[in-house]
C-alpha cells in the first residue's frame, strides 16, 4: 500500500514580533516634552534677541505634566502584561520624555532662580546708591538722588550733578521741589551724619520689558526708627549709561502718597517726638501769621505787632489785623502809635525798619541785593504773601507744602512754604516763612535729648503730653530768590525754568 504524499510546509505569514500598541500616556508624555522644548527654544530666541530675560514661570507646567505622564506610562506598560509599549520606531518615549522634562525643567528653574537673584541684587545695589545720595542730606545729594528717580530713557541727556539741567526735564522742576521736601529728605537733612539705612526685603514682579520692585528697609537716626518702602522700576534693554546693570536700568518711584515712610510702624525717641511737635506747632504759628494778612494791605503792620515784634500781643493785635472793614485798624492807628512812643519805640513799633532791613532774605538767610529788596517790598506792601499751593499745584494738588524744622545752636527754626505774588506778573515766587524760637532752655533741652537719643528705646507714642508745652514763637523773616514760577512746567528748550528755595 502506497504511503500518502506529504505536502511541503509553507512559511508562516504571521509577524515574528507581534504588534503591541504604544501606550497613550507614553505618546502624551513625549508630545508634552517636545512642546516644552520647542516653546522654550522659540521664546528663548526672542528673549535673547531683545536682550531681555525669559521669565515665564507658567512654562514649568509643561515639564511637570511631562514627568507625571511619564510616570503614569511606566505603570501602565508594566501592568499591561505586554499589551502596551513605550517604544516607537526604536525610540523609548517614556525615558526620553522623563529625562527631557526633568533635566530641561530643572535647568529652567535654575535659570529663574539666577534671574531672581540678579534682580534682587541689582535692585538692592540701586537703592543703596540712592540712599547714599539721600544720606548726604545736602543739595548735591538730593540732586543726585532725584536723578535716579527720572525715567532712564530721559535722564541720559543730563548728569546727576546738573541740577539746572534736571529741572529743565519734563516734570523735573516740580518733581525736584517735591522730592526736596518729602519726609525722607527732610529727615536726612535734620540728621546729617547720623542717618543709617538697612535693607530688610525685596519683592518684584515682571511685565514685558519692565520690572516693578519694592524694597523695604529701616532708617535709624536720633529721632527714632522709621520703616521705609521704596518702589522702583527696572527697564530692560535699549538703555545704556550710568547705572546700567546687565542691560537693565532702574528708577526709584515716588510713592503715590508722596512719602516713603510707613507711619504705622514709626517709633520715635523723646527727641524725635519733640521735633515732630515743634515742627507742627511752629508751622501752625506761621500759617496763622499768613492768615492774618488776608484782610488786605493794611493788615501787615498789625500782623507784625502780633507775630513779629518781640512780646507781641497775638490775640489783641491779631484781631485788629483780621478786621476786613478796616474800622479797628483806623481806630487803633493813633493809640498804637502813642503807646509805642511812650514805650520808647517808633510809632510803628519798628515795622518799617524791620521790613526794610531784616524781614526779607535770600534762601539760607543770605543778604539780597538792593533791587531784590525793593521788588519784595513792593509786592509785600501791595499783595502780601500767600500759602503754598494757592497757585502752584501739581496733579495731586500740592507741590511745595511741607514744613521743615531745623535746630541750630541758638534757635529752633521752622520754615513754612509760601507763595509771593509778584506785582505786575502772572507768575509767583516760591518762598519760606521762617518762624523761630530762641528760648535758651528749649534749645539746651533739644541738644541734651539729641545727645542721649537711642533709637532702640524709641516708642510708638510720646511719653509726655507735648500739647501742654507753650513755645514762644516769632516770625523772623521771609526767604526767597523771587524767581518767577509759572503754574505750568516750562518747555525744557524754552529757557531756564523758574525756581525758588530748593526748587
Amino acid at each position: 500500500m502506497a504511503e500518502p504524499t506529504q505536502s511541503p510546509s509553507l512559511p508562516s505569514t504571521a509577524d515574528a514580533t507581534p504588534y503591541v500598541p504604544v501606550s497613550w500616556a507614553a505618546a502624551a508624555a513625549a508630545g508634552v516634552s517636545v512642546v516644552f522644548l520647542l516653546t522654550l527654544l522659540v521664546f528663548g530666541y526672542f528673549a535673547y534677541s531683545n536682550k531681555k530675560p525669559l521669565l515665564m514661570e507658567e512654562l514649568l507646567v509643561l515639564p511637570a505634566v511631562g514627568i507625571v505622564l511619564s510616570f503614569a506610562a511606566r505603570r501602565m506598560i508594566r501592568n499591561s502584561e505586554g499589551t502596551r509599549t513605550g517604544l516607537l520606531y526604536g525610540v523609548d518615549l517614556v525615558n526620553g520624555a522623563w529625562w527631557a522634562s526633568l533635566v530641561v525643567g530643572l535647568c529652567y528653574v535654575a535659570y529663574l532662580f539666577a534671574i531672581d537673584f540678579a534682580i534682587r541684587r541689582d535692585a538692592r545695589t540701586e537703592v543703596d546708591k540712592w540712599m547714599a545720595d539721600v544720606t548726604a542730606g545736602d543739595v548735591d545729594g538730593s540732586t543726585a538722588a532725584f536723578w535716579r528717580m527720572i525715567d532712564p530713557r530721559q535722564r541720559q541727556s543730563v548728569s546727576k550733578t546738573d541740577r539746572f539741567g534736571i529741572r529743565g526735564l519734563p516734570g523735573g522742576r516740580d518733581g525736584l521741589v517735591a522730592f526736596d521736601n518729602c519726609d525722607l529728605m527732610r529727615l536726612a537733612q535734620r540728621n546729617r551724619g547720623e542717618f543709617q539705612y538697612a535693607t530688610v526685603g525685596v519683592v518684584w514682579t515682571y511685565k514685558p520689558g519692565v520690572i516693578d520692585a519694592q524694597i523695604t528697609g529701616t532708617v535709624t537716626c536720633p529721632e527714632g526708627t522709621f520703616p521705609i518702602a521704596i518702589p522702583l522700576k527696572g527697564v530692560e534693554g535699549g538703555v545704556t549709561g550710568e547705572g546700567a546693570a546687565a542691560g537693565r536700568q532702574w528708577a526709584i518711584i515716588r510713592p503715590q502718597s508722596g512719602g516713603f515712610f510707613d507711619s504705622r510702624g514709626v517709633t520715635r525717641t523723646p527727641y524725635g517726638w519733640l521735633v515732630m511737635y515743634l515742627e507742627m506747632d511752629g508751622a501752625a504759628f506761621g500759617k496763622a501769621f499768613i492768615a492774618h494778612l488776608t484782610a488786605g494791605p493794611g493788615a501787615q503792620a498789625y500782623a507784625y505787632r502780633a507775630f513779629v515784634a518781640p512780646g507781641g500781643d497775638r490775640e489783641g493785635w491779631g484781631a485788629v489785623a483780621l478786621d476786613r472793614n478796616g474800622l479797628m485798624q483806623l481806630a487803633f492807628a493813633g493809640p498804637a502809635g502813642v503807646a509805642s512812643l511812650l514805650a520808647g519805640q517808633p510809632a510803628d513799633a519798628g515795622y518799617a525798619a524791620y521790613t526794610a532791613n531784616q524781614f526779607y532774605k535770600l534762601p539760607g538767610g543770605a543778604e539780597p541785593s538792593a533791587e531784590q529788596k525793593e521788588q519784595f517790598a513792593t509786592s509785600w506792601n501791595r499783595l502780601g504773601i500767600r500759602p503754598a499751593g494757592d497757585k502752584l499745584k501739581d496733579q495731586s494738588g500740592a507741590i511745595d507744602k511741607e514744613d521743615a524744622i531745623a535746630v541750630t545752636d541758638t534757635a529752633i527754626e521752622v520754615r513754612v512754604p509760601i507763595e509771593i505774588p509778584l506785582l505786575g506778573k502772572s507768575e509767583v515766587a516760591r518762598g519760606r516763612l521762617v518762624v523761630a524760637c530762641t528760648d535758651p532752655a528749649l534749645v539746651a533741652e533739644m541738644k541734651q535729648l539729641r545727645a542721649s537719643a537711642d533709637p532702640k528705646l524709641a516708642t510708638p507714642s510720646p511719653t509726655e503730653d507735648l500739647s501742654r508745652r507753650k513755645v514762644a514763637w516769632r516770625v523772623v523773616r521771609v526767604e526767597s530768590d523771587l524767581a518767577p514760577v509759572s503754574v505750568a512746567q516750562p518747555n525744557p528748550r524754552g529757557g531756564p525754568p523758574g525756581g525758588g528755595p530748593g526748587g
